[in-house]
């Protein structure tokens, strides 16, 4: 069995080492180290024998060499069991409440970094409780006084984020309180609308998305797809040269036609990479209202050549046209987008069909995927899928979203189709998290908040499975909880 190191005996090591090196006179000033120190040994006396878990049950290793974890994905704070809901088995707990998150990422000490928007603030469980509170809960680096920032990124001892104008970075070091003094890497990056930045790295560039400046606008053209929102654009890090960041208008474009693609992620497995969708609201198709159920909230490819539509097509979720139920998927000319010189047969040639598509106005704001990380915390059926944090919008009546699902995908890179007739849709994912009780999900708004108050409380914005327990993490931006849900052992 492969053995994870805690980062709660992580930092305990580190700690003795420096301590020894200091004269006992001098700890005094340092009792963030003596803190964890003292946890850190407690931990250890406790640590499983290595083969058994927590509970007594052998661990041998997953699938292709992934590790099995020992850790307990329900410890924490548990919810009320009959207002909310997981499937049979798992469990959910509040771990910690940073106000405003959104997305959410594992360092390979096991840190937990959560955006902001205008900040980004590290987690760190020092003593091991399952539950980040106050005091381990730091601001690591302010970005600056917009909510901007999306997400954090982290590459060869910086972390990039999401600025109001394109990307900083800030150095990092696992054993700095802080981050190092940021430093633009993107400017010239249009603002407003959907303004929020989403940053990856793969393969030694920056992808970062440009959401559009409202519902149906297009900035560069009023026949062709902008080039400069709408899109994700990729920046060459060898290219960039100290105090001279990249201007956003000299980026190479990746994939156009995405109204707002505010979380994308790459399938390690197959090596590409998908975005999830916001769509259009209060869409009309031939004079009629048809928003309740259009369009699907696209699940894409994110890759060179792609062109998604927008704003000039929509992807059918459910419509009936001349009788005749219209195949899901399907991208038809946009009513919305101001005198729309572009037909269904040009959407039809010059629109990809989406991978797969979740329900309309659902919100979905992040997506990741269930591959190589640890077994023993998640069903073993749902490796290789993807786990999609839906908002919830309020476009629909009734509201839909406010959940978290987890979305099939085949080897290929391909994932099923949702199925539409003339009343109804039916989607292949499964709710993971949500509304409702033990026995039944129930969608739209929640019934119950982690602060205590009225309304809606736990609208997830992000998701990301811990490289370190292998649980699933969920971020709502709306009351600020950071949640675990994991199998019960």
């Amino acid at each position: 069995m492969a053995r994870w190191t805690t980062p709660g005996i992580l930092y305990g090591m580190l700690a003795r080492s420096a301590l020894l090196l200091l004269p006992v006179s001098a700890l005094a000033a340092f009792p963030l180290l003596a803190a964890a120190c003292s946890k850190a040994t407690a931990i250890e006396a406790a640590t499983p024998i290595e083969g058994v878990d927590a509970g007594g049950i052998a661990a041998g290793d997953g699938p292709a060499g992934v590790p099995t974890t020992d850790r307990d994905p329900c410890r924490g704070q548990p919810l009320p069991d009959d207002q909310h809901h997981v499937p049979a088995g798992l469990c959910a707990r509040l771990v910690g409440t940073v106000p405003g998150a959104r997305q959410l990422m594992f360092a390979p000490n096991g840190d937990l970094f959560a955006a902001t928007g205008t900040a980004i603030l590290r987690l760190r469980d020092l003593d091991e409780d399952g539950y980040y509170t106050p005091q381990e809960i730091v601001q690591w680096a302010a970005v600056d006084t917009t909510s901007a920032g999306n997400n954090a990124a982290l590459e060869n001892g910086y972390l990039y984020v999401g600025s109001r104008t394109g990307v900083k970075r800030f150095a990092y070091d696992p054993l700095a309180a802080k981050g190092g003094a940021g430093e633009d890497v993107v400017v010239g990056q249009p603002t407003g609308g959907h303004g929020r930045r989403t940053v990856k790295i793969w393969g030694g560039s920056v992808y970062v998305d440009s959401g559009s400046a409202g519902n149906a606008t297009n900035e560069t053209s009023t026949s062709e797809y902008d080039t400069r929102r709408s899109l994700i654009k990729r920046f060459e890090l060898s290219k960039l040269a100290p105090g001279r960041p990249f201007q956003w208008s000299d980026g190479e474009i990746v994939t156009v036609g995405l109204r707002n693609a505010n979380g994308f992620a790459r399938n390690e497995a197959t090596g590409r990479i998908y975005a999830v969708i916001n769509g259009l609201d209060n869409i009309h198709y031939k004079n009629v209202d048809i928003h309740q159920d259009n369009p699907g909230e696209m699940i894409v490819e994110i890759a060179a050549g792609k062109k998604y539509g927008y704003p000039f097509c929509f992807s059918v979720q459910r419509l009936v046209d001349d009788g005749k139920v219209i195949a899901p998927g399907t991208q038809l000319a946009n009513a919305l987008f101001p005198n729309n010189p572009r037909d269904d047969a040009w959407c039809a040639a010059n629109a990809s069909r989406p991978t797969t598509f979740v329900q309309a106005h659902t919100a979905p704001l992040d997506i990741a995927f269930f591959d190589r990380q640890p077994k023993g915390s998640l069903p073993e059926r749902w490796r290789g899928g993807a786990f999609v944090a839906m908002h919830g919008s309020w476009n629909r009546a009734p509201a839909t979203g406010y959940k978290v699902v987890w979305q099939p995908f085949n080897p290929d890179g391909s994932s099923p189709m949702p199925t539409s007739t003339a009343s109804a849709t039916t989607f292949p994912y499964e709710i993971v998290f949500g509304g409702g009780t033990a026995s039944a999900p129930r969608d739209g708004r929640w019934s119950w908040a982690a602060t205590g108050g009225a309304g809606e409380e736990v609208r997830p914005a992000g998701v990301t499975v811990s490289p370190i327990d292998g649980a699933l993490y969920v971020a709502s931006d709306a009351g600020g909880g950071i949640y675990r849900i994991g199998m019960k052992r």
